[in-house]
This record gives C-alpha cells, structure tokens and sequence, in this order.
C-alpha cells in the first residue's frame, strides 16, 4: 500500500498536465457512442466485424489519448523509444516499483472514464442494446469492458521505460496485430458464430456475477504482469548512454 500511496503522489502532476487531454476523450466518446448506436440493431443481427475492430480500436485510442505529447512513448534517438518524462523522473531517486507503478494511472484513468462513458452513452442511445441486455446485467458488461480494457491497455504503461527498436521491430509489430484481428475474426465470427461484443453481452446476462469475478481476476493478473514487465525494462536500460 505504501508503493501505491506514493506513485499516486508522484501520477499527480501527470493528472494535472493531462487535463484538457481528459476533455479531448469526450468529442471521441460522442462519435463512438454515435456509430455504436447506428450500427448496434446490424451488428446484433449480423455480427458485423467492423464494430468489434472499432471497439477494440477505441481501446487502444483512449490508453495513449489521456496524454501529452511530451509524456507519451515516443522515439528519443536512433533506435530508442521511451517516454521522455519516464526518463527524468529515472534520475531522481526513487525507488523503481513506485516509478513503474505511478506510470498506470493517469491512463487507466482515461481508460476508466472513456469505457465507461461510450459504454453508457451507447446504452441510453441504442433501443437494440437496451433490448439485448437489462440494466443490472449491463453493469457486469461495463465490469468486463473495463477489465480487457485494463489488461490490453496496460502495455502502453508498462512500455514507458523503453526499448530498443531493431531493424523490422516497427514491421512485425503490425503483421502481429494483423494476425490478432485475423485470429479475432477466426474464433468469433467463424467458429463460434458471434460478434466479441455480442459474446460479452451473452456472458453478461447468463453469469453476470461470475463474469465480474472472472474479469477482475484476468485484469489483476494482467495488471500484475505488465507492472512486473516494466520493472524489467528499468533494469534492462541503459539510460545514461
């Protein structure tokens, strides 16, 4: 707890130079919430594939957006990626679990508040989706949401401290999420006959509290994984060279 106490300390000055970037996420929200609400009544039906890539397109979006530019994961040299505050707040002495720690909230924040608010929004709008799930169940689909949210959005956190880009690392980056929307397409609209959403949905209303504990126990490992991944980068890098 004391960990946590004090990287929420040190995340505080992130919160404050973040704040017209939170008021940002809010056109985006509407938009999505707008295009889920068109095309909710043909996605249920139909299952079509393009809101599930826009959903988790939005996932991602939200993880990065809560930030300023000089804050976010960028190229620092030749081959060299990091996030040039991560790097200064490393020559000061603090203790690397509370470095590393302090680096999840300001972007689970925006996650947090931009899941939660397209997810609501689209549910007020969308007659199909009220329909499709009651209140009480729609509250462990937010639940499930904000846990996959949580634990793929965790790798932008958890990469702050840096990497060495080698020559194709930027290529094969992209053939992997290729290959993740194939292998997306593959499970869930071929084998098992349903949209990801659309399956979410249907685990919400058949096992909703299971479902909330489930997802809370994947996010808290996932959680965990990248909080010790970015340790590992601290320890890896060479920050004076």
């Amino acid at each position: 707890m004391e960990t946590l106490r004090k990287a929420f300390w040190l995340a505080r000055f992130e919160f404050n130079v973040s704040k017209i970037h939170y008021l940002i996420l809010i056109p985006m929200i509407g938009i999505y919430a707008v295009f889920f609400n068109l095309t909710m009544d043909t996605y249920l039906e139909d299952n079509l594939f393009l809101v599930d890539i826009l959903l988790i397109v939005y996932l991602y979006t939200i993880s990065f957006m809560g930030k300023p530019k000089g804050l976010q994961y960028q190229k620092m040299d030749a081959s060299f990626y990091a996030s040039p505050y991560f790097t200064m707040l490393n020559q000061l002495p603090i203790k690397h679990k509370v470095l590393a720690a302090s680096r999840f909230f300001s972007p689970y924040f925006a996650v947090f508040l931009g899941m939660v608010l397209v997810l609501i929004s689209t549910y007020i709008l969308s007659t199909e989706l009220r329909e499709a799930i009651a209140p009480l169940p729609f509250i462990s689909l937010i639940f499930i949401w904000l846990c996959i949210s949580f634990s793929l959005g965790g790798q932008f956190p958890a990469s702050e401290p840096g990497h060495q880009i080698k020559r194709f690392t930027l290529f094969w980056s992209y053939v992997i999420i290729f290959l993740f929307f194939i292998l997306l397409y593959l499970i869930f609209q071929l084998w098992l006959g349903i949209g990801l959403f659309n399956w979410t949905i249907t685990l919400a209303n058949e096992y909703p509290i299971l479902s909330i504990i489930v997802s809370i126990l994947g996010s808290g490992l996932m959680m965990f994984y990248w909080f010790r991944y970015s340790l590992k980068q601290i320890q890896k890098n060479d920050y004076l060279q």
